[in-house]
């Protein structure tokens, strides 16, 4: 007994002596939550130049570190893509959007998959293997139509949305999933009545609880659908905004540039960006139309306040747990201001801002969203590129470094590499048996403490044709088909001053890294996100296969059986009576891609818009009277419009129309999303005897999408 005795008695002190145990050492771990916020601008939050009341980020930045240079990729499913695995989008699979592209034999495009692939790991994946408890909650976004779900991507818990589209329990789309299994709208146990920011909240800090109660860290991913459209937000928080964007967005984005300098987030040498041609000065709109601009504004204004009243939320629910000091937090969004909807936006329903309304923000206040950069979501230009990266941390961010701003450039690909290195844990060479690849960002963490990141390669962007790669203090950046153009960023961060002509060498240097880019990380082919999709690609291979349509006045085709113009020559001969000096004698596609013949102020002009860029030729003078005109969309990218026989002009196209447009054909108006500047109130009211469109043939290699 006495020897057994002295035995355990050995053993216990040296217990004593020995680490603590795992447990012991998990629970020291830091903690971890990323907020990712969808289509909100470089501009709109207080910290960052906005007039948008946010006083609860701003207090998180006041106690951490802001990044001037902080990038994502471009679009939604691409940089929630890259952030979850530190990889670029095409790297993942994920190099457009969640659907499926294969090629012309039938074969999966790796880059453009519409899922995660088995060739990444997630941050949950990696930190679940170093203890800790992973979460999420909101937009999810990568593949779930397909059964990549959180919970099988190393989420402990999930409640999710699949791809966003709702706010309230009662819009039109909404559906959620606890842990990938359907809960609907309302049913168990989710309350009966609920706004998506406060329910990802409110669960967010469920999961908290989870972890505490298992004794271990957590990883907290908290993807807001705020504020996408649809723009939905309590009747309140709106009324609160209402007439306070009556001063205009080019009033608004001034003094959101001079606060900028003011706050060293920009350098005053940097010029403001002018507004694209397409957006009109605020002075030139008639009040009604002032009225109507003021309200979408203010919708998204209460969106982004509601949403920063939720940030609070969470923060105040992590300090009441004693756990906020050792939590690492990082903010950010996912693109840039969106310009989808084009110059009108939307504001569609009874009560605008409600659950059964459609609100899109739209390109003119998404000009003031991304102040004082050039462009939106979906190019990369810095409008839509540019992003905040708060980074709060109280045990680790020292006092001295609370509220200053961190001028290292950096990129969503950079917040696995911080996970890892932050949660002690080890980015995998091979997972569930399949080789994975290496990681792409570096730590973030010594630019916590002012400290270089050392980042030995260039940052890199494709996102449908937009293109660019940033290497220390140059940028080369292009539009889809279009040449480089090259910028110093440290001198001319607002890319007004193009250097490719200037310095031809240094340019042709980074389009070399890019090129090499390109082939190693599935982003070839160059355009594969416009590919066939699989099993005929149903909702496409449906489109019509007519090359001539015989119209008449009040006509509207909808997409699938409008003509199919993507990649196609386009013929259109109108015969019309312009007694009227607006409207729309034919239209076909939305904000993004299509052609419009129409009258403005009495001229006749013929529009085509690619991906946001805009041609038009117009007549010199207002017309009346009894006239024929044909509209020419050339295989080479060249415009004519003929009136009455006679020559009025010709241009070059941004491109032929690269996919085929989701808004269909209409004959005397365009309802839908607008293809020109001419707002929504656009009916021809004048007599139209025949429109007719002839397509002619396929340009090779632009698929029919």
């Amino acid at each position: 007994m006495r020897a057994r005795f002295f035995s355990f008695s050995s053993f216990a002190i040296l217990l004593s002596i020995l680490p603590a145990p795992s447990f012991a050492a998990a629970a020291e771990k830091p903690n971890i939550v990323v907020i990712l916020v969808d289509d909100m601008g470089f501009s709109d939050i207080g910290c960052y130049g906005g007039e948008i009341k946010t006083p609860n980020l701003d207090k998180l930045a006041s106690g951490g570190v802001r990044f001037t240079q902080f990038h994502n990729t471009a679009r939604c499913c691409p940089t929630r893509a890259a952030l979850m695995t530190g990889l670029y989008p095409h790297e993942a699979g994920v190099g457009h959007m969640t659907e499926e592209h294969v090629d012309a034999n039938g074969k999966v495009l790796p880059g453009y998959s519409g899922r995660l692939n088995d060739k990444c790991v997630t941050i949950a994946e990696v930190l679940k293997e170093a203890g800790y408890f992973t979460a999420m909650t909101g937009k999810w976004h990568l593949g779930q139509n397909h059964g990549v779900t959180p919970t099988g991507r190393g989420f402990d818990r999930a409640l999710n949305a699949a791809s966003g589209g709702f706010y309230f329990d009662d819009s039109a789309s909404t559906e959620v999933f606890l842990n990938g299994k359907s809960l609907g709208r309302t049913n168990d146990p989710l309350p009966k009545h609920w706004y998506s920011t406060d329910l990802w909240t409110d669960y967010g800090l469920k999961f908290v609880d989870e972890a505490r109660a298992a004794k271990k860290p957590f990883f907290l991913y908290v993807a807001h659908n705020a504020p996408h459209f649809p723009l939905q937000a309590p009747a309140e928080d709106i009324a609160r905004w209402r007439g306070k964007y009556k001063i205009g967005w080019d009033a608004l984005r001034q003094a959101r540039y001079e606060r900028q300098i003011q706050m060293g987030l920009i350098d005053k040498s940097w010029p403001l960006s002018p507004r694209l041609d397409v957006v009109p000065s605020w002075d030139s709109l008639t009040p009604a139309q002032q009225d109507r601009y003021d309200n979408i504004m203010a919708i998204y204004a209460a969106v982004v306040e509601h949403m920063d009243k939720a940030v609070g939320t969470l923060v105040e629910g992590l300090k009441e747990r004693g756990v906020l000091d050792n939590t690492l937090i990082l903010f950010m969004s996912d693109n840039g201001g969106n310009y989808e909807s084009g110059v009108p936006g939307r504001l569609e329903g009874a009560n605008p801002g409600d659950a059964h309304s459609t609100v899109y923000v739209g390109q003119c206040w998404a000009t003031l969203n991304n102040t004082p950069f050039v462009r939106y979501k979906h190019f990369t230009d810095e409008g839509g590129i540019a992003t905040p990266l708060i980074a709060h941390w109280p045990k680790e961010i020292a006092s001295a470094r609370n509220g200053k701003l961190e001028p290292q450039p950096g990129h969503v690909v950079d917040i696995m590499a911080t996970c890892i290195d932050v949660g002690g844990a080890k980015y995998p060479k091979t997972f569930n048996g399949k080789d994975i690849t290496p990681l792409e960002g570096v730590s973030l963490r010594p630019a916590f403490a002012g400290k270089p990141l050392n980042r030995a390669n260039p940052i890199f962007w494709e996102h449908e044709g937009n293109r660019a790669v940033l290497d220390g203090d140059y940028k080369l950046v292009a539009l889809s088909d279009k040449p480089w153009r090259l910028y110093n960023v440290v001198k001319d961060r607002t890319e007004q001053h193009d250097l490719a002509g200037e310095a031809p060498e240094r340019a042709k240097a980074l389009a070399a890294k890019w090129d090499a880019y390109a082939a190693r990380a599935n982003v070839l082919p160059l355009g594969g996100w416009r590919a066939a999709e699989p099993n005929g690609g149903k909702k496409d291979r449906n489109f019509s296969k007519e090359t001539h349509f015989a119209l008449k006045q009040g006509d509207h085709l909808d997409r699938a059986h409008a003509p199919a113009i993507a990649g196609k020559a386009i013929t259109v001969t109108a015969k019309f009576e312009a007694s009227e000096q607006q409207g729309v004698i034919v239209a076909q596609g939305g904000s993004s891609r299509g052609y419009s013949l129409y009258l403005q102020d009495g001229k006749l002009n013929f529009l085509v818009r690619e991906l946001g860029e805009t041609a038009t030729i117009s007549t010199r003078e207002a017309i009346s009277g009894p006239h024929t005109a044909i509209a020419r969309l050339e295989a080479d990218g060249k415009m004519s419009l003929v009136l009455d026989g006679k020559s009025i002009g010709t241009a070059k196209a941004p491109g032929l129309i690269g996919a085929m447009p989701v808004d269909g054909l209409e004959v005397g108006a365009d309802k839908a999303g607008q293809v020109g500047a001419y707002g929504a109130d656009n009916e021809y009211h004048g007599k139209i005897e025949s429109v007719v469109v002839e397509l002619g043939k396929a340009n090779e290699g632009t698929p029919n999408r």
